[in-house]
């Protein structure tokens, strides 16, 4: 009987761990669009050429990574505002040509950029 408890315990703590583990990983969930610029764009402070880029968030960082060619080329910070509703495709804002927020497709949050 002492044999089969113990096989209980790990088994138990085992499926406790998986748990708090994907719990822990869903708090982190990140989310990217792609967009393309024709003219000298500034997110933050980084000013970006024409081209076409990707900006990849988590929710959980105060901060965006812009990517081209799968490459970071600049981390602006942001923070995360709520929304009234989650957007039906990602957008991307702005005035003139600086970025000023970020939306994601089917998220409640949304990035403002400085």
């Amino acid at each position: 009987m002492h044999l089969h408890s113990k096989y209980f315990a790990a088994l138990l703590g085992g499926l406790l761990l998986t748990v708090v583990l994907a719990l822990a990983g869903g708090l982190s969930h990140a989310d990217s669009t792609e967009f393309d610029i024709t003219q000298m764009t500034k997110i933050g402070i980084t000013e970006l050429a024409p081209g076409n880029y990707v900006i990849r968030g988590k929710e959980s960082e105060a901060q965006l990574d812009i990517l081209q060619n799968d490459r970071v080329v600049a981390t602006v910070p942001c923070q995360w505002v709520r929304l009234d509703k989650k957007p039906q495709q990602s957008e991307v804002d702005s005035t003139g040509n600086r970025v000023t927020e970020v939306k994601f497709e089917g998220r409640l949050e949304a990035a403002k950029v400085g």
